[in-house]
């Protein structure tokens, strides 16, 4: 797979990273044609300046693999290395399995006549039109909803079935993982207009899915407008969308490739930001994951957030036991609670890892579902991660943006570390990076991601019975581990665990998206898996020899 990562094109080398060119991982042929046409107009760009320009960049934050720690002796570090060196940078193209197909549907909803309330404004600090909504007169009249239908687009391969909303918002509503029925993201059966969103807005839709939020924060303007659309059929085994802002003069576009792949049970997601003004123009991008993984359209107390960060920002929270917004926290566990489980949350949450996104990935995963959703990133491009859940115990009742009694936790990703900084793009400048989402099924709970596929790592609440069980509830300590593995794609190979880098156990794998791994490993001691001193490491090896997972606690 090609990579291109372009910087400092035409910036001075005083420039502040975040005033950079940066050109996010271009992939052939997964980028497809949309990503090879921003890698042109780069070039463009490039031609038009008097400098010497780009610079090849492999050290992409999103394929570094997991931190191996600090082990002792030179053998040991030797050892680790090799590893390192073994792991492959990105999963293997998937071998074709059926084909995928692009076709067009429509949906009926449920649709609060929020168009009356709606008046054309313009925001002079971004120069962006925008929709003014009136909440307080909507709430005064109370309207009905109506049923309308809606555009929508579909890709769909053998794991993965995904659709996207063009008219509202150009947002990827849904992903059906087909094995098992679940859904990824959250999928509100109404349209209904909030009190939140930009404060002088209003209006936004807690309609579900993953949604693109240009140019300020709390959502954007473009929650609810209609995007472009440009579909590609590449191939048999590959086909995408483009989605973009509509082209009515605003300083910035914002367009999203969606690509699916044959045999694949994971999606590219390629964010590219250009400049079309002629002075610098500073503005926030994130973009909204909506989450309930499973069939029932809410989370339950069992949800975990998996986020590989050890202290956090406050953005907001109706908690008083919690410190205030722009304060930090430790994470996951704060004054005695574990705020990595829903089921541990009072009232409202809202927080972004500080200082900045560690990567490269965060992701949920839901124990009475046993499914979740996993987000693969670069974090030396986006470097904006935040969580958020109306709460769990006194929560954000759900008549505020629904019809029924669903449910939600979000997963943001954006450009700046937090709400409280920005983005700065430069005249004709453009920013692009690419992210792999998929969902997870099966695997009990999730400990590690990457491209390639998703680890769960438990002590066993089971004794073993081929060696003496050191299992001790007070310490903590176990000799065996349920290990589950999910793969994005079918894989075949060898899970090994190594403790002080040794390898003392290990099992035959053949995996796939419809049938994940899952097993116990019985170790020659008992180990505590949450100590920081553990020298544990777990690595898939495929059977061509090469390291598709590399993970240690």
């Amino acid at each position: 797979m090609a990579r291109v990562r372009l910087r400092n094109i035409c910036a001075n080398g005083a420039a502040r990273q975040n005033q950079l060119f940066r050109f996010g991982t271009y992939s052939s042929p997964r980028g497809g044609a949309i990503g090879l046409l921003f890698l042109l107009c780069g070039m463009l760009l490039l031609t038009g300046c008097g400098s010497s320009g780009a610079q090849g960049n492999h050290q992409n934050g999103a394929d570094a693999p997991a931190q191996l720690g600090a082990v002792a002796g030179s053998e040991a570090v030797a050892q680790a290395t090799t590893l390192a060196q073994r792991h492959e940078e990105s999963a293997p193209a998937p071998a074709p399995i059926g084909t995928v197909s692009y076709y067009e549907s429509s949906v009926t909803l449920p649709v609060y006549p929020f168009e009356q309330y709606q008046s054309d404004a313009v925001d002079p600090d971004t120069n962006w039109p925008y929709k003014a909504f009136d909440y307080e007169r909507f709430e005064l009249e109370a309207p009905k909803p109506q049923n309308r239908r809606f555009r929508t687009i579909v890709l769909e391969n053998t794991f993965l079935e995904l659709t996207i909303l063009p008219e509202l918002g150009g947002r990827l509503w849904q992903v059906v993982h087909k094995p098992t029925g679940n859904r990824m993201f959250y999928q509100n059966t109404v349209v209904k207009p909030t009190r939140w969103g930009p404060g002088n807005q209003r209006g936004w839709f807690g309609l579900g899915g993953l949604e693109w939020n240009i140019p300020v924060i709390e959502h954007g303007y473009e929650w609810g407008t209609e995007w472009g659309v440009l579909p590609l059929q590449h191939s048999p085994e590959l086909a995408s969308v483009t989605l973009f802002t509509p082209q009515d003069g605003r300083p910035l576009n914002a367009s999203i490739t969606i690509s699916l792949l044959a045999g694949a049970a994971s999606f590219e997601v390629e964010p590219s930001i250009s400049n079309l003004s002629d002075k610098t123009v500073t503005f926030d991008y994130w973009q909204t994951a909506m989450l309930a993984p499973g069939k029932k359209n809410s989370p339950s107390a069992q949800l975990h957030f998996v986020v590989p960060s050890a202290q956090m920002m406050v953005h907001s929270t109706n908690d008083p036991a919690l410190p205030q917004p722009g304060e930090t926290f430790t994470w996951p566990q704060y004054d005695g609670r574990d705020l990595s489980h829903l089921g541990n949350w009072n009232q409202y949450l809202g927080f972004f890892e500080y200082p900045e996104a560690h990567g490269p990935f965060v992701g949920v995963y839901d124990g009475a579902a046993d499914a979740g959703a996993v987000r693969f990133y670069p974090a030396d491009v986006a470097r904006g991660s935040k969580v958020f859940s109306p709460g769990w115990s006194d929560a954000i009742p759900p008549s505020n943006y629904t019809d029924d009694d669903s449910s939600y936790v979000e997963l943001h990703g954006g450009l700046a570390p937090s709400f409280f900084e920005h983005y700065t793009l430069p005249q004709g400048a453009l920013v692009s990076w690419r992210e792999v989402w998929y969902p997870v099924a099966g695997i009990g709970d999730l400990s590690y991601a990457n491209e390639a596929a998703a680890l769960s790592v438990n002590a066993s609440p089971r004794a073993s019975s081929t060696a003496a069980s050191t299992t001790n509830k007070a310490n903590k300590a176990t000799d065996t581990l349920d290990i589950g593995f999910y793969p994005t794609r079918p894989m075949d190979g060898t899970l090994v665990v190594e403790l002080a880098n040794e390898d003392v156990s290990s099992a035959p794998v053949q995996a796939s998206p419809d049938t994940p791994f899952v097993d116990k490993f019985v170790l020659p001691h008992a180990i505590d898996l949450k100590s920081k001193d553990v020298a544990l490491t777990i690595r898939f090896e495929d059977a061509d020899g090469r390291i598709l997972l590399l993970y240690q606690p």
